[in-house]
């Protein structure tokens, strides 16, 4: 009977560390992700931030904003309920939507579309392949390129000193 209780015992403990597991691949309901850590595609119900260094292997979907630290990288699309801010030498290779400002760090690198329902503002040296739509105002830091088109709701884009736009609409 002891043996037989052990293993049942055993097996559920198990059992709960595959729930566990699967859970946090899914990414449900995940706020933060700290630094230097890995995680699947991200959910979550509020904001949700990364630390620096993590890497989302997927999309990343938060009902807020979206704060991922230096040198992060999301292999997918970033959608934002608020803002998005990026710090530096950040790598998203998927599209990015944002409710409201959007803020890339210096170095950041961004593989598709950008929608802004705010002010766009990327910093020194980055780069965007796709196209960004943007309901406020555009600011490009130093040395930025935007591979694709500008639409500026305002009308206002400022450029600092070496920023390149393929075209403007």
């Amino acid at each position: 009977m002891r043996k037989l209780f052990a293993g049942l015992l055993i097996s559920l403990i198990l059992s709960a560390f595959a729930v566990i597991t699967a859970n946090a691949q899914e990414g449900t309901n995940t706020a933060t992700l700290a630094a230097g850590l890995t995680s699947g595609s991200i959910n979550s119900t509020a904001a949700f931030t990364a630390g620096a260094g993590s890497t989302v292997n997927g999309f990343v979907t938060a009902v807020a904003a979206v704060t991922l630290g230096a040198n992060c990288t999301v292999t997918g699309n970033v959608t934002a309920g608020a803002a998005f801010t990026s710090g530096d030498s950040a790598i998203i290779r998927g599209s990015i939507s944002a409710k409201a400002a959007f803020t890339s760090g210096a170095n950041s690198a961004i593989g598709g579309n950008v929608t802004v329902g705010a002010d766009f503002t990327s910093g020194a040296d980055s780069i965007i392949v796709g196209d960004v739509f943007v309901t406020g105002a555009i600011t490009l830091g130093a040395g930025s390129r935007i591979l694709g088109s500008v639409h500026s709701g305002t009308g206002v884009i400022i450029y600092g000193a070496g920023a390149t736009v393929g075209s403007v609409n």
